[in-house]
């Protein structure tokens, strides 16, 4: 299994320490400042200075939270740092106004808020804050022992402070040793009162307990840095026991920490090695390719896209095997997000659907068969219908001959627009491109759409010196005739057909418009989809056909390099749209 997280060390690549290292780092600093001294003004003091130097704050104060007999909280000021000292007596007492203070020290929890107009106006501690830092936000965090409030440390953050769920954890772990600094302090402070009220005499060797008491407070630090680190390790074997074991290929990916990932050994048996990722760019390791063959860059791995915040993804992409074989996979990724929304990574399952792609093949191929054997009988029955007609003298014979053969013309046009389907999905489509002069080609199928429609109307317009393309004549020629013959059978008879050829820069657009119902804004997107046949008028009975026809346009166009599109206003006009893009002489 490959395993390479920054987050599984002390230690990143780049010299700096993990979160977890940074944490207990930050714990055993404030140990360290709090050791040596039970004085409850040193330890005030120390605790808000320690609170801007681990948590960055811009201003930290520390308030006491007594509750006498009657059960009311006296929240009065103890220690602050980087406040001025004009605003000490607005923050001083804060037992009777409505603050973020007292709100945390009511309610055990730490509060957090931005110091936007609604909350200054409301809370009194945010507003004295704001008349000298304008913080971004504001956080208030009880020090609790023994299930009750011992003090609350306050900070206000500026505009480059980190945000609220990135410093939230490591206030929880500076609180609980904060908390333990103030009991020592009240403990300390009530044995004081007791030795002085007891006399000198009954003090013996008080040095000692402080002593003790910062040896305490270390070894707790250093037990609880210890535990985190157990209970993250044992968190991180088992994520990945479950990666590992998966049955589907899956790989579980970290841009933060640039080519931190995680894969199942079905993906590394999928890729006959690491996953792409880890092994980006080195020869003789698995690539992600698209369905042309071209390795995918960095950048375009559905893992990395999906970590980058572009959402789900799904693609179908080939392996390319250190062997040189290639496994066709469906890629689906998405990205990992915590409670905030904040994108932490993302992951990504590979499915190998080489069987699925061969059933493909073969329907395929069976119907490009199917369509081929039926031009030999289709032949045999036109000859046989036209000797028929022109032997017999008959009125009623010529008529019936007539019939067959028109029947017979549209089964091989049927025919050879299911050859061409199949030909476009099994990716075995050709074209024979030459120098094509297209506005001849549009003079000639306009001319041949009249004859064979006299009651349809066809305009021709072309700008002058339009260049040559470089395209399949035969198979562009087919795309105009299933365009004329779509505008002469769903438009107004009495209409005519506009047809127009336009050089716009690169390429060249040709547009085919008719008047008639037109196609509702619904059965746009499916236009040139397989087997569509649309009519949008709901009295007219849908032509005849396989609905093939414009799926097939869309691939000999797309087959160029072009693009094809239409534009519908039900009841006005209807036009067909496509580009080819200019010779490179041209």
């Amino acid at each position: 299994m490959t395993t390479i997280s920054a987050n599984d060390q002390l230690s990143a690549a780049n010299g700096e320490l993990a979160p977890a290292a940074q944490l207990a780092e930050a714990v055993v600093e404030a140990c360290a400042a709090l050791a040596g001294t039970l004085d409850p003004q040193q330890i005030h003091t120390t605790i808000v200075q320690q609170a801007i130097r681990l948590l960055g704050a811009d201003i930290a104060l520390l308030h006491g939270a007594r509750s006498p007999a009657e059960g009311a909280l006296h929240v009065r000021l103890l220690a602050s740092s980087g406040l001025p000292g004009a605003l000490d007596g607005a923050l001083d007492d804060l037992t009777s106004t409505p603050s973020l203070v007292l709100r945390a020290a009511e309610s055990c929890r730490i509060e957090h808020t931005a110091a936007d107009a609604a909350v200054i106006e409301r809370l009194s501690d945010v507003r004295a804050l704001d008349a000298c830092l304008r913080p971004c936000w504001v956080l208030a965090a009880p020090l609790l022992g023994a299930g009750r409030p011992l003090g609350v440390l306050t900070c206000a953050f500026g505009e480059r402070s980190p945000t609220p769920h990135e410093l939230i954890p490591r206030v929880q772990a500076l609180g609980a040793l904060f908390a333990l600094a103030l009991g020592s302090a009240e403990r300390e402070g009530d044995k004081r009162t007791e030795l002085h009220h007891r006399g000198p005499d009954d003090a013996g060797g008080a040095s000692s307990p402080a002593q003790q008491r910062a040896e305490a407070l270390l070894r707790d630090a250093q037990t609880a840095r210890r535990e985190a680190e157990d209970r993250l390790a044992a968190e991180q074997q088992w994520l990945r026991s479950i990666i590992e074991d998966f049955p589907v290929a899956i790989a579980v990916f970290d841009e933060r920490g640039r080519r931190s990932l995680v894969a199942s050994r079905r993906c590394e048996q999928l890729c006959a090695g690491p996953h792409p990722l880890m092994t980006f760019g080195a020869p003789q390791h698995a690539r992600l390719c698209a369905p042309t063959g071209r390795p995918l860059s960095h950048h375009e791995m559905p893992l990395v896209r999906a970590a980058r915040g572009e959402g789900t993804i799904c693609a179908e992409l080939y392996l390319q095997r250190p062997d040189g074989t290639n496994i066709p996979v469906v890629v689906s990724a998405g990205p990992i997000r915590d409670d905030q929304g904040v994108i932490l990574g993302a992951i990504a399952s590979y499915e190998d659907i080489t069987h699925f792609m061969e059933r493909e093949r073969l329907r395929e191929e069976w119907l490009s068969i199917v369509a081929h054997d039926l031009k030999q009988p289709l032949t045999a029955i036109a000859a046989c219908a036209g000797m028929l007609s022109r032997r017999s003298g008959d009125a009623g014979i010529q008529a019936w001959s007539g019939k067959i053969l028109a029947s017979v013309q549209r089964l091989e046009r049927m025919a050879e627009d299911l050859l061409d389907a199949s030909k476009l999905e099994a990716r075995r489509f050709s074209l024979e491109r030459r120098p094509t002069d297209l506005r001849a080609l549009l003079h000639a199928a306009v001319e041949l759409a009249a004859a064979e429609r006299p009651e349809h109307a066809v305009v021709l317009t072309a700008d002058d010196d339009v260049p040559p393309v470089h395209a399949d004549a035969a198979r562009m020629d087919q795309v105009l005739g299933n365009l004329l013959l779509n505008a002469a059978k769903y438009g107004d008879a009495d209409a005519p057909i506009r047809v127009t050829l336009s050089l716009r820069d690169a390429e060249l657009e040709v547009a085919i418009e008719n008047r008639g119902p037109g196609i509702s804004p619904d059965e746009l997107p499916r236009l040139f989809q397989r087997f569509q046949r649309l009519s949008s008028d709901p009295s007219r009975s849908r032509p005849p056909g396989t609905g093939l026809g414009l799926y097939i346009c869309k691939g000999i166009v797309e087959a160029h390099g072009g693009r094809i599109w239409a534009q519908s206003e039900p009841d006005e006009t209807t036009s067909f749209h496509f580009t080819l893009p200019l010779s490179r002489g041209g």
